[in-house]
């Protein structure tokens, strides 16, 4: 989110003479916090906060989804397992299941690569398979880019990622489809058509009450223009068709 948002920025200050935005990464949490503190504008989210019941009731803060993704598990390419239940995903990152050939695969202790507790996908990760409390070993990337990197570097890891980031050095796990009972792949189309499970709405905070210039970003944002650069990115822009993927994101 935070890379499609500084190619937006970009584009949205080439059509402005007077208005320059700046970005700060550091987790969806980070954001709203940042809002609430009116130390930002803008607040960039991954996971659909409870606004009420994290920044009380006269929080003044309005909610707008931008755009969709998915969220991919990922195993090395040399791990010969291509699918997971839900039953496995939680018991790996919760400790309990430990090694691969506790689930069919090839003998060697599993590395669970996570985010730290400021990322949306992280908490939208462990909400969705009621992960309680991440093993102890479970190692902490950064970004997308540094769990892909630690999945292909070592032959027994495991890692989540967004959609638009996921790469053929990689395995991508198939999961458990939303509709019926095959495993389901990653992909535009599955999204679209509610049968891969791991999908959300990505979206921004920002006060009832703001500047001008806030108001100009948010028109942007709902521009043709805007939509094209989120596609391009590998993100499916939101649409009022799309409300389907809102209720089905945690």
């Amino acid at each position: 989110m935070y890379e499609t948002f500084m190619t937006l920025k970009r584009d949205f200050e080439k059509t402005q003479d007077d208005i320059e935005v700046t970005i700060d990464g550091g987790g969806s949490r980070t954001g709203l916090v940042a809002i609430s503190k009116d130390e930002v504008d803008i607040g960039l989210s991954s996971f659909g906060f409870d606004l009420t019941e994290f920044l009380g009731v006269d929080h003044g803060i309005q909610e707008q989804v931008v755009a969709h993704d998915g969220i991919v598990l990922i195993s090395n390419e040399h791990n010969p397992l291509h699918q997971l239940t839900n039953e496995q995903i939680e018991g790996i990152y919760s400790g309990r299941i430990k090694d691969w050939s506790e689930i069919g695969g090839t003998s060697g202790r599993i590395l669970p690569v996570v985010r730290d507790q400021n990322s949306g996908t992280q908490k939208y990760f462990t909400s969705y398979f009621d992960v309680d409390q991440v093993a102890p070993y479970a190692v902490i990337a950064n970004n997308n880019a540094e769990i892909v990197a630690k999945v292909e570097a070592d032959d027994y890891s495991l890692g989540f990622i967004g959609f638009a980031y996921h790469t053929v050095s990689v395995n991508d796990i198939l999961l458990p489809s939303a509709v019926d009972d095959s495993f389901i792949p990653p992909s535009h189309r599955t999204l679209l058509n509610g049968q891969y499970p791991l999908k959300r709405s990505l979206r921004i905070y920002y006060h009832l009450e703001h500047h001008p210039a806030v108001s100009e970003f948010l028109s942007y944002l709902e521009t043709a223009r805007a939509r094209n650069i989120i596609e391009a990115q590998g993100l499916i822009a939101h649409s009022a068709r799309q409300s389907d993927l809102l209720t089905l994101s945690k």
